[in-house]
């Protein structure tokens, strides 16, 4: 398992790591997703959610 690190600022921002960007092929004014599972929060693009749910539906 690969493990990046960030801080959070006083803002709350975070910034995503570069190979974390790189490997979900983020640029800029992509839209990313939070979502709660198992009690852990995984972090994705959204439009990768946007086609999961087309598809599965």
């Amino acid at each position: 398992m690969d493990m990046e690190v960030s801080r959070v600022t006083s803002k709350g921002q975070i910034t995503i790591p570069k190979a974390v960007r790189e490997r979900l092929h983020l640029t800029e004014d992509d839209k990313i997703a939070f979502i709660e599972k198992d009690g852990n929060i995984v972090i994705t693009k959204s439009s990768i959610i946007t086609l999961r749910e087309l598809f599965h539906s």
